[in-house]
C-alpha cells in the first residue's frame, strides 16, 4: 500500500502542488492517482486520463474536479472542448478559467441531479427521444441553452444512462452542512444559481451521416452559444458545497485553519476574478473546431424507434477524428453471443478477455458485451487504444472458473469464489487468481496480492460489496463493464449517505 507519511505522497495531495507537477506524478506513480484525484488542484483532463487508464474510480474524484467530469459526461459538445486522453504533462487546450465556468455549471447539474426536484423515472416515461438524429442534438443543446434538465437528460441514449439513475438519485439524500454546520437547502441554493445564469443558443447548422443501421453522427457546421452569469453568485454556490469537505482534507493533511480560511478565501476571490474576466463567455462552432482540430461531431443511436445522442459513441468519434486510425463495424446480429445464465455470460467474458489479449480484436470482444457497450467497443476500439490485431498475451489459460450470480429480475451480481488464470506474458510465467474482491497476480518477477478494501476510505465506500454485474437483454445474458461501473457507484454513494447522515464524512480522510 502507499505510504501516506511519504513527502511524495504529500505533495500529490498537497493542493498547492502545481498542475504540471500533479501531471508529473501521475505519469510516473499509477499508484498515487486516487491521491492525486482527491486533490483539488487536479484538472479535469488528468482526472479524464486517469479514469480511461482505469486506475481510479469516477466516485473519488475531488469535489472540486468531479463537477467539471459530470458536465463532460452529460455534454458532448463540453466534452469536447476537453481532450480526455490528453497524457499527462501535456497543457489542455481550455485554459483553466474556461474550465472554471463549465466546473461551476457542472455544480448545478450534480445538484439539480440529486436534489431531488425531478425524478429520473418521471424522465423517461413522458419523454421519448426525438424523430431524427438532428433532433436529439437540437433538443439536447435546446436543453442545456433554456436550463431544462429534464429534456437534456432525455435527449441521452438510455441504455446509457438509465443504469446510473438510482446513484444520481441517491445523492439527493446526502446531508450536506456548510461551513457554520448549517444544513444546505439545496433547492434554494439551486434556484439561486440557475436565476442568475442566462445562456443563448444562435444559428445553429447540423449535418448529418448514417455509419450504421441506426447510427448517425451529426455534425455542428454553424451555431453560437454564449453564457452568462453572475460570478460572485456561482462562486459562491461552488464553495458552499465544496468548501466543508476541502476543509475536511486540509484538516486531515494537517494544516490549521488559518491556513485554510487563507486558502478558500483566495479560491474564492480568484475564481470571482477569472469569472468575471471571461463572462460572458461565447464559443461558437468555429471556436470549437479550431480548438478540436475538426468539426465537433455528436452521434446519435436509434432505440425503441426515437433517436437519442450516445455519450458513448461521441467520446469515441471525436477520438477517432482527433487520430489516423478507421472506423470499426457492428458486430453483426448473427456473431452476438448468446449465453443462457448469469454465470455462463461470466465465463464466456472471462474467455473473450484472454482471447482478446492473444488476438487483439475488439470485434470478437465486443461480441459478448451489451448492445449499448457492444456498439461502442466495436466501432471505436481501435481509435480508444489499436491493437493492430494482435495481442500482448499468448497461451493464457483459465484453470478455476466458479462464480456464484445473485439474480435479481434481469440483473445478476456475481459473487467471485475462484477464477484463476495462466499462462505466457512477455515471455514470462503468468499467474492470476481472483477470490471475491482480492487478487494474486504472480508473472515469474513480480508479485501483487491485495484487496479493494485494504484501504480504509475504500472500505468505507464498501468495496467488499463490489461485484461484477451481468445483465439480461433479449439475446441472453451479458457481463456489463458499464453497469458494474454504475453499481460500484451505487453502493459507494449508499455509503457516502450513510457517513453524512451519521455525521462521519470525515473517516474518508483518515
Amino acid at each position: 500500500m502507499t505510504d501516506s507519511t511519504s513527502p511524495l505522497y504529500r505533495e500529490a495531495a498537497d493542493p498547492a502542488t502545481s498542475q504540471a507537477r500533479l501531471a508529473e506524478i501521475a505519469a510516473a506513480h499509477h499508484e498515487l492517482h486516487p491521491v492525486i484525484a482527491g486533490n483539488p488542484s487536479c484538472y479535469p483532463a488528468l482526472i479524464e486520463w486517469m479514469l480511461q487508464l482505469g486506475t481510479i474510480a469516477p466516485v473519488i474524484a475531488s469535489p472540486a474536479v468531479a463537477p467539471a467530469v459530470v458536465a463532460a459526461a452529460t455534454e458532448p459538445a463540453a466534452s469536447a472542448l476537453v481532450n480526455p486522453y490528453a497524457q499527462p504533462g501535456q497543457t489542455p487546450k481550455r485554459p483553466r478559467k474556461k474550465l472554471l465556468i463549465w466546473g461551476s455549471i457542472g455544480v448545478v447539474v450534480l445538484l439539480v441531479a440529486g436534489g431531488g426536484i425531478w425524478a429520473y423515472g418521471a424522465i423517461f416515461s413522458k419523454l421519448g427521444g426525438a424523430s431524427s438524429p438532428t433532433a436529439a442534438v437540437e433538443k439536447l443543446f435546446e436543453g442545456t441553452a433554456d436550463m431544462d434538465l429534464i429534456s437534456l437528460y432525455g435527449s441521452l441514449s438510455p441504455a446509457e444512462i438509465e443504469s446510473f439513475k438510482a446513484p444520481i438519485d441517491q445523492l439527493g439524500t446526502i446531508a450536506m452542512d456548510d461551513e457554520n454546520g448549517d444544513p444546505v437547502d439545496m433547492p434554494e441554493l439551486i434556484n439561486t444559481v440557475v436565476d442568475s445564469l442566462n445562456i443563448t443558443l444562435t444559428g445553429l447548422e447540423l449535418e448529418s451521416e448514417d455509419i450504421e443501421e441506426g447510427i448517425a453522427v451529426v455534425t455542428i457546421t454553424a451555431g453560437e452559444m454564449t453564457m452568462n452569469g453572475d460570478a460572485e453568485t456561482i462562486t459562491d454556490a461552488y464553495l458552499q458545497v465544496v468548501a466543508p469537505q476541502l476543509r475536511l482534507q486540509q484538516e486531515s493533511w494537517g494544516y490549521d485553519d488559518s491556513d485554510t480560511d487563507s486558502m478558500i478565501a483566495d479560491l474564492r476571490e480568484s475564481s470571482i476574478d477569472e469569472l468575471n474576466d471571461m463572462l460572458p463567455y461565447t464559443q461558437t462552432a468555429a471556436d470549437l473546431a479550431d480548438s478540436l482540430g475538426h468539426d465537433a461531431s455528436i452521434v446519435t443511436v436509434r432505440e425503441g424507434g426515437s433517436w437519442y445522442v450516445s455519450p458513448l459513441l461521441t467520446t469515441g468519434e471525436n477520438i477517432l477524428q482527433s487520430g489516423s486510425n478507421a472506423r470499426g463495424s457492428l458486430v453483426a446480429e448473427g456473431d452476438v453471443a448468446s449465453f443462457d445464465t448469469a454465470d455462463a455470460a461470466a465465463e464466456g467474458f472471462a474467455e473473450a478477455v484472454i482471447a482478446f489479449g492473444e488476438n487483439g480484436d475488439y470485434g470478437d470482444l465486443a461480441a459478448v458485451l451489451p448492445e449499448a457497450e457492444r456498439r461502442f467497443l466495436s466501432l471505436y476500439g481501435d481509435a480508444l487504444m489499436p491493437t493492430d490485431g494482435d495481442g500482448d498475451y499468448d497461451n493464457l489459460q483459465i484453470t478455476d472458473f466458479a462464480v456464484t450470480p445473485q439474480i435479481e429480475g434481469n440483473t445478476a451480481r456475481l459473487d467471485i469464489d475462484s477464477i484463476v488464470i495462466e499462462g505466457d506474458g512477455y515471455n514470462w510465467p503468468y499467474r492470476t487468481e481472483f477470490n471475491g474482491v482480492c487478487v494474486t497476480t504472480d508473472s515469474g518477477y513480480s508479485s501483487f496480492d491485495g484487496c479493494l478494501d485494504d484501504a480504509s476510505w475504500m472500505k468505507e465506500l464498501g468495496a467488499d460489496s463490489w461485484r461484477v454485474l451481468s445483465v439480461q437483454e433479449k439475446s441472453g445474458w451479458f457481463v456489463s463493464p458499464m453497469r458494474t461501473v454504475a453499481d460500484v457507484t451505487g453502493i459507494a454513494v449508499d455509503n457516502l449517505v450513510r457517513l453524512s447522515q451519521d455525521g462521519k464524512l470525515d473517516r474518508l480522510y483518515q
